[in-house]
Order: C-alpha cells, then sequence, then structure tokens
C-alpha cells in the first residue's frame, strides 16, 4: 500500500515539473521551443521542427501562435523573449552549441529539460545525439559515439541490473532522472565530444505513450487555469539567415535585407532551412 502511495505521489510530482516555474512573471513572454504534443501551458509562443511523430510520443499539438523553425537558426528577434522552456529537445539536435548560442540569444532566461546521463545510458533511444547533465552549475552535452553506447555486449548482466534499476526509479522518483537546468542571462554550457552520430532511419518508429489519467486530469486543469500573453507573431519575427525584418503577405514572408523568402506549411510560416 505505502509502495502505490509513492508511486502517486511522484506522478504528481512528475507532472508538477512542467508548471512549477516560479521564475515566470506574469508580464513575461515566454517561448516553448520543440513545443511537441503537449506545449507548456504558460507559453504564449510555440515552434516546432517536426511534423511526423517519430521522435515524440504523440501528435503535434498547435494552439497558440506558432512557427515551424530550426533550433539552430530561430526566426526571433534579439532578446525578445523573458524566458524561453526547451524540454527534451537538446538531445535530438545535431549541433547542441547552434543550439544553446540560439536560445540564449531569443531569449532573457529560460529552463532546459531533458533525460540525465544515466536515463541515456540505461535506456538509450536511437534518436538522440547526445548526453546531458549538470556538474557544478554547468551544463555539460556529451555526443554520442553511437546511438546505444552502453555496456550490453561486454557486460549484459550489468546492464540487466542497470535496466531494472532504472525502471524502479522510474516508479518512485522519475524526476531523479532528468537533467533539469534554469539559466539567467547566460547558459554555462561545454560540449564534449566530436560530430553526432548519423540517425538510423530503419531502427526509428513512431513511439506512442499512454498518459496517466492523474496526468491527463492536471493537465486539463492547468491548461484551463494558465493564462497566456496575446501575441501578434508577425511583430516578433525575423529572417533566420540574417536576422533582418520581414515582409508578410497571406502565403509567404520575404526578408527585407536578404530577399529570403518564407512560405507557409499547413497553415503556419514555415522558416526551416
Amino acid at each position: 500500500m505505502f509502495y502505490k502511495f509513492v508511486e502517486f505521489v511522484n506522478k504528481i510530482k512528475t507532472a508538477y515539473r512542467r508548471i512549477n516555474h516560479p521564475e515566470i512573471k506574469r508580464n513575461f513572454l515566454v517561448i516553448d521551443i520543440g513545443s511537441g504534443s503537449l506545449p507548456n501551458p504558460r507559453a504564449d509562443v510555440a515552434c516546432d521542427f517536426i511534423d511526423e511523430d517519430t521522435e515524440r510520443s504523440d501528435d503535434l499539438k498547435i494552439d497558440r501562435p506558432f512557427v515551424w523553425a530550426n533550433i539552430e537558426k530561430l526566426p526571433f528577434k534579439n532578446k525578445i523573449f523573458d524566458y524561453s522552456i526547451v524540454s527534451h529537445v537538446l538531445e535530438h539536435v545535431d549541433n547542441p552549441k547552434e543550439a544553446l548560442e540560439e536560445i540564449q540569444r531569443i531569449s532573457k532566461g529560460g529552463y532546459i529539460e531533458t533525460p540525465n546521463a544515466f536515463y541515456e545510458f540505461a535506456i538509450p533511444h536511437v534518436y538522440h545525439l547526445s548526453r546531458c547533465t549538470v556538474i557544478n552549475g554547468k551544463l555539460i552535452v556529451t555526443m554520442k559515439e553511437r546511438w546505444d553506447e552502453t555496456v550490453d555486449k561486454k557486460y549484459p548482466d550489468v546492464l540487466h541490473d542497470i535496466n531494472k534499476t532504472w525502471w524502479s526509479l522510474h516508479k518512485l522518483d522519475a524526476v531523479s532522472l532528468l537533467t533539469i537546468y534554469k539559466w539567467k542571462n547566460k547558459i554555462n554550457y561545454e560540449i564534449r565530444g566530436g560530430k553526432a552520430f548519423a540517425k538510423n532511419q530503419e531502427l526509428m518508429e513512431e513511439i506512442k505513450t499512454e498518459r496517466s489519467w492523474i496526468r491527463n486530469l492536471m493537465i486539463k486543469a492547468v491548461y484551463f487555469l494558465k493564462k497566456r500573453k496575446k501575441t501578434d507573431i508577425a511583430e516578433i519575427l525575423v529572417c533566420p539567415r540574417c536576422r533582418s525584418s520581414l515582409n508578410f503577405s497571406n502565403n509567404f514572408s520575404v526578408c527585407n535585407n536578404c530577399s529570403s523568402k518564407y512560405g507557409k506549411y499547413k497553415g503556419y510560416f514555415d522558416f526551416r532551412i
């Protein structure tokens, strides 16, 4: 009975972390970068890069001002956002240095969440290119030489016990399996390792996960209660190539400096380069 109670508390704690951002003030303009199937309820603006569900657990959800964008070349003005939320995105990108520099460029502070290094070692994902952890206040991103950098071949018994330990922790304290990094003004980070391995599309498949009734209930409640700022998306956009202003029409935008032209995809401006 006690074990079941701890599991119940763990589910609430795990869901609560998504809305526990006391540093976000009421007047802050907030963006969710890589918003996916569950954009943060407080984010005023959302953006994502992928349309298919290969690298996320459910269908893309668009319920607020939204653009298609590459995290390494974001189409937003310098420091236009007071806060950015980047949850389970950084481990997917080919060039985390460029991504982190862009996050700093467009926002004054923010929240970064990824699986931690132990998570990635125990339960590796074929579409995760790096392991992330925080050491002495610094975000450490280590590029993986291959997707399954584990001890399975040489020590399969050790991998078995690591895997079992991971699942036990996941039931009792899932947040302990995450890397959570909050920053203001500057991201203190270090990139280790070389170029990311090439993703094997043949190994990748869509992974659908069912949310618990507790999480679904909390999501509905929070989405109902959270208030977002009304945002004119055109006023905060720039050309992702040269960061100059844009001229907008109904179906496309054109850079006033380099003349790059960007269309729309599924009704939303598409700045993916």
